[in-house]
């Protein structure tokens, strides 16, 4: 995770030196837009935002559905276990006593 978390910040780094970098140094940079003329390093950290907020969408939507997962596995684990119980509460002569270890 630490790999990854410096990989991120580093990824963040490098849009902010070359937004900062369009801004300062080609300050002619406009692009036109249905809200008027945008300078282009505007556009890059928004498309940036974008995908950083898609990317957290995916990560949210992959966490519900482990914590789904997981909630359905621990039931059926549970239902299992209980079955079992019920099992071996009629069938008790089945059950291994072992004779130095009496219950």
């Amino acid at each position: 995770m630490k790999v990854l978390n410096g990989l991120a910040f580093l990824m963040v780094l490098l849009v902010a030196a070359v937004t900062w970098a369009l801004y300062a140094l080609e300050p002619g940079l406009l692009l036109g837009t249905p809200w008027g003329q945008v300078h282009l390093s505007f556009l890059l950290v928004g498309a940036f935002g974008l995908g950083l907020a898609v990317m957290g969408l995916y990560v949210l939507t992959g966490w519900v559905n482990a914590q789904a997962t997981l909630s359905k596995r621990n039931r059926e684990l549970r239902q299992v276990r209980s079955e079992l119980e019920a099992l071996k509460k009629q069938h008790p002569e089945e059950t291994p006593v072992i004779p130095d270890r009496l219950p």
